[in-house]
């Protein structure tokens, strides 16, 4: 029974992605319908699929947007459903090709060549923490979340005789915390991707200006991570130099420079076009990453000659990948109806006139109260994608009073602060997998006081440069 099922959301799903590339660049109306079918039957796959114990989140969306409707739209309930399961086209798209990224990353050992190449300006605790938390920033751009566990599991092994809560502290705080700042701007990671085109913010500058402050971010971390190394006692950086000359044979080095050099290539042939093209074609920016998410890998693949190599990831991907990504697509197609639902009755403008109200007939700025609206829906377990589906869906296509590169830094820094602290989802929850310690340590107990910090710093940047604008 579950391999019908797994089989019937696999080639629904697949279905809805092809109609929906067909329809955006032929524009055919009845194909906008059969999307809408595909799209209901993946749904219903899902639900069939996925148990309601374990994930609640596809229900509570999908009977939520029957309530909702049957309430405020009566007759209409159902033309909205049929609709609304298109809304999150374009993200589903997104969803299903993004995992190419990280097969080009797994061809080649690029981490350890990073790490390698950068050994002789790592010499220092700071340097190595520093370097790290870029280093994560970066490979998350191709791996997402899974950068927590596939670097952890490169710094256990190169660290593996530092044990002990304060080392555990040392590597786990600069993973999360890099990871976390990379919710704030790199453009892969789709709940990012998905709040920039929602509010219409330019890309360049929201790029630039997300960049700027994970840069603080990490500059924040080390001052946190200097307290923790003087009050531990422990000597960081005698530990490292120790383990990399271990590690680090220096033969490799000229290796370790040439897949260095190859990343930096691949990062910049795939960030680069998305800038470009965004310029001068009006597809968003959700299908134009897609397009060159695609483009990119198959070109990579063509450029090493490994089309046995991809032949056999699509393969995989067919059978088994697909499925498992059933909890986002359900969540994804039920999230599009509730938000077409909530759009049909009003309650999209009066959420935002709600919280605008509150704003202003009290001293909560608005840039103080949309954080803590991502990061309670976060402790409730709705990861960094759905909440930022949901509110930026609801905020779609409803004139704002700040400017929205600011709205859209507001978000993402309640994103950022969710990915530091909550035991709902599921970086802090991998980085527990990996390092055997309890999920409030690695959250609450180790970045409570950094993520308050981290939040002063961003709303007082956020004030600045609203008084400037």
């Amino acid at each position: 029974m579950n391999l019908m099922l797994r089989y019937g959301c696999t080639t629904s799903v697949l279905c809805y992605a092809i109609l929906y590339l067909l329809s955006f660049f032929i524009g055919k109306g009845w194909m906008l319908q059969l999307m809408s079918m595909s799209g209901m039957m993946a749904l219903l796959f899902v639900l069939f699929l996925l148990k309601p114990k374990n994930s609640p989140v596809p229900y509570f969306l999908t009977i939520a947007s029957i309530f909702i409707g049957y309430i405020t739209l009566g007759n209409e309930l159902w033309l909205q459903l049929w609709e609304g399961v298109r809304e999150m086209s374009s993200i589903i798209l997104l969803l299903l090709i993004i995992p190419m990224i990280s097969w080009v990353l797994h061809e080649e050992n690029y981490i350890e060549a990073l790490i390698g190449s950068a050994k002789n300006l790592l010499k220092t605790s700071r340097r190595f923490y520093t370097g790290l938390m870029f280093i994560t920033q970066f490979v998350a751009y191709f791996l997402l979340f899974s950068a927590i566990p596939v670097l952890f599991q490169f710094i256990q092994v190169l660290l593996s005789n530092k044990k002990g809560e304060d080392w555990e502290y040392f590597k786990g705080t600069a993973l999360l915390r890099g990871f976390g700042l990379s919710t704030i701007w790199v453009i892969s990671i789709p709940s990012v991707v998905f709040i920039i085109e929602s509010t219409g913010a330019s890309l360049g500058f929201t790029l630039m200006q997300g960049f700027f402050i994970s840069i603080c971010g990490i500059l924040l971390s080390l001052l946190f991570m200097t307290i923790h190394e003087k009050r531990s006692g422990l000597d960081y950086t005698g530990g490292i130099l120790q383990e990399l000359h271990k590690k680090m044979p220096v033969d490799e080095t000229n290796y370790h420079h040439i897949l260095t050099r190859e990343f930096a290539l691949l990062f910049f042939t795939l960030f680069g076009p998305v800038l470009v093209i965004n310029h001068f074609l009006d597809w968003g920016l959700l299908m134009i990453i897609s397009m060159c998410v695609l483009v990119w890998s198959c070109f990579y693949y063509l450029i090493k000659k490994k089309w046995r190599r991809v032949r056999n990831h699509f393969s995989q991907y067919l059978k088994m990948g697909i499925s498992q990504k059933s909890q986002e697509l359900g969540i994804m197609l039920s999230a599009g109806m509730l938000i077409n639902v909530v759009h049909a009755s009003g309650g999209g403008i009066w959420a935002v006139d709600m919280i605008i109200n509150i704003s202003e007939s009290t001293f909560l700025h608005m840039f103080w109260l949309l954080p803590f609206l991502v990061i309670f829906l976060g402790f409730i377990g709705l990861g960094p994608l759905t909440v930022m589906v949901l509110v930026g869906g609801i905020f779609q296509g409803i004139a704002l009073p700040y400017p929205p590169e600011l709205i859209v830094l507001s978000l993402t820094l309640g994103s950022a602060i969710t990915v530091f602290l909550s035991p709902s989802i599921l970086p802090v929850i991998v980085l527990s997998q990996a390092n055997q310690l309890a999920l409030w340590k690695n959250g609450l107990k180790f970045n409570l006081v950094y993520s308050s910090f981290f939040y002063i710093l961003v709303q007082f940047y956020l004030l600045v440069i609203l008084w400037l604008w």
